[in-house]
């Protein structure tokens, strides 16, 4: 399974003649300051290890963000690989931002100056043909890592751009999409390729050399817990899902890591695999130190709405009748907001935070799992569910765009900021006898034609505490670029036709934006050099639908860095 490759690059590192390198090493980046990062960095791809996407920075407030300006913009690439967009989230250590653009390869850019970005070193990671979409990198030490398209986890030395060590881990026709995470003595990647008829897994490499410590499948094996839920007349088991897609939030106090898991494959035709599908569709709570599972919550047992459990794990604690619970708030692709106990499992609480959910009646208040979930068959039967024929269903409810982009959470506030589609409906059917075994995947069990409809983008404010959606607004247009919250009253978000936003944390009321001219799937971060604080964003992309209606263009695929200031 692991292979030693060979680099295919010439030249790796590209050091820009004009830009001397900086004079002094960088402070090395500890399990220490990973539990409790600055707030003038960041470090990590949400922020901190909780999820959070919050900084405590609040010179830029809700009085003044009405006086933010351009400081300066830069260039990342001129050509965007094969499509994909730039969905990675930029790390910042000491006026140092570290990032993937278009192409993903690894840029390091000085931006300690405070009027200016100056590129240091460029690391190009896969070869032409794999160029995509990586969701970020992860510091550790006095190192940079970068998980790859092509399977692979590279170390590269932070103050010079050297490559320290690539390794592959991997077997056709999978790949790494979520950004690793770096733990006291791991780094944690995830194995996305699910739909393709893969198992999803994740995986602990050891940060100074790159060997494998464990690795953890989403589908059970044979004389596995959770094998059982399988069928076990087919091998449904080899090709079930269950693709890791987001990079997975850790409680140090616990060791725990939370992993979302994709929808089990073919992703609609749940006949081909009746059982529950464990463990797909689920949250696994995976001990950092053994890979060993300590706990799941499965949401929807043998999925048939291709719900993947692609939104962030958001750990706060709650008070609970009168007792502080140790929990994680999740944005389920069910379209319901879900409060769970992170130490034990158990399930609090869940509350829709769309208005039109047909494809369910409900989800018990006592199991968590949608009413009409029955453990005595295999074949679940939900509210509206496609099936082996020739007639189309349409359901509402969790679909494309819905919990899939970063939340926030303001810990003053003790609100959830979500962006996504509302009333989310998904047309399709499952046409068994028009799909050859062999294009079963490829097609992801969907026999026929599938038509999204979404008529209604909105930003959405969740009360932690109640697990409630009080606060909805709409907005003009679809936004992938997830959330940042801040310390200033003000979140922050991107949309498809290039429009980079404020809103006010309370009200949602909008505050100031900006158009930028390319869409927005890279999450918007924050950072202070000297004191200043700075609010910057990546643009790039795949031009969408919807860039290319409201602007009357397809629009640049080019890739650029913002960075804006009082």
């Amino acid at each position: 399974m692991k292979y030693q490759r060979k680099l295919w690059r010439l030249g790796a590192v590209a050091l820009l003649a004009s830009v001397a390198m900086p004079a002094l090493a960088e402070s090395p980046v500890t399990f220490e300051r990973l539990s409790n990062p600055e707030p003038e960095n960041w470090l990590t791809v949400f922020g901190n290890y909780q999820g959070w996407r919050y900084s405590a920075l609040d010179e830029i407030t809700k009085d003044n963000v009405g006086d933010l300006g351009l400081v300066f913009a830069m260039p990342l690439s001129m050509q965007g690989g094969l499509g994909g967009n730039l969905q990675s989230v930029p790390l910042v250590d000491d006026g140092f931002i570290y990032t993937l653009d278009m192409t993903d390869a690894v840029v390091k850019i000085d931006v300690g100056s405070g009027t200016h970005g100056a590129q240091l070193w460029r690391v190009e990671t896969t070869p032409p043909e794999n160029q995509g979409r990586n969701q970020g990198a992860a510091l550790w030490g006095d190192n940079v890592y970068s998980a790859t398209r092509i399977g692979t986890v590279i170390a590269i030395a932070r103050e010079s751009g050297e490559v320290l060590w690539e390794e592959g881990y991997v077997v056709p026709g999978e790949y790494f999409d979520a950004s690793p995470v770096a733990l006291e003595d791991k780094i944690i990647v995830g194995q996305a390729t699910g739909d393709s008829g893969t198992r999803g897994y994740v995986l602990a490499v050891d940060p100074e050399d790159g060997s494998e410590l464990w690795r953890f499948y989403a589908v059970p094996g044979p004389g596995e817990p959770g094998h059982e839920t399988w069928p076990q007349d087919n091998d449904a088991w080899m090709t079930g899902g269950g693709g890791v897609w987001i990079a997975p939030t850790y409680d140090p106090e616990s060791d725990l890591l939370f992993v979302g898991t994709g929808n089990p494959a073919p992703a609609w035709d749940a006949e081909f695999r009746a059982g529950d599908n464990l463990y797909t569709a689920s949250t696994l709570a995976i001990d950092a130190g053994s890979g060993g599972l300590a706990w799941y919550f499965q949401y929807t047992p043998n999925d048939s709405h291709e719900a993947d459990e692609v939104s962030t794990h958001l750990l706060f604690d709650l008070e609970i009748d009168g007792e502080t619970r140790h929990v994680f708030g999740h944005l389920s692709r069910t379209g319901y907001y879900y409060t769970i106990d992170r130490n034990t499992g158990e399930f609090i609480g869940a509350a829709p935070y769309q208005s039109n959910i047909t494809w369910t009646a409900g989800i018990d208040p006592k199991t968590g799992k949608p009413v009409e979930y029955d453990p005595a068959v295999d074949v679940q039967q939900y509210a509206i569910a496609p099936r082996r024929t020739e007639e189309a269903v349409t359901f509402c409810g969790g679909a494309f765009n819905t919990g899939t982009w970063p939340p926030a959470y303001d810990p003053e506030r003790q609100l959830v900021f979500n962006t996504g589609a509302d009333n989310s409906c998904l047309t399709g059917l499952v046409n068994w006898a028009i799909i050859p075994a062999e294009e079963r995947f490829a097609a992801n069990g969907l026999g026929g034609p599938i038509q999204f409809v979404s008529t209604d983008w909105m930003v959405t404010a969740t009360d932690a505490r109640t697990g409630e959606t009080p606060v909805t607004v709409g907005i003009p247009l679809e936004s992938r670029s997830g959330i940042l919250a801040t310390a200033g009253g003000i979140i922050f978000l991107g949309d498809s036709a290039g429009d980079f936003r404020a809103y006010d944390s309370d009200t949602l009321e909008p505050l100031w934006s900006i158009h930028l001219g390319a869409q927005m799937v890279s999450p918007p971060f924050t950072y202070a050099v000297d004191g200043r604080q700075y609010i910057a964003v990546q643009t790039g992309g795949a031009p969408s639908t919807a860039f290319e209606v409201f602007v009357g263009t397809t629009g640049p695929n080019s890739s650029n860095l913002w960075v804006f200031g009082l």
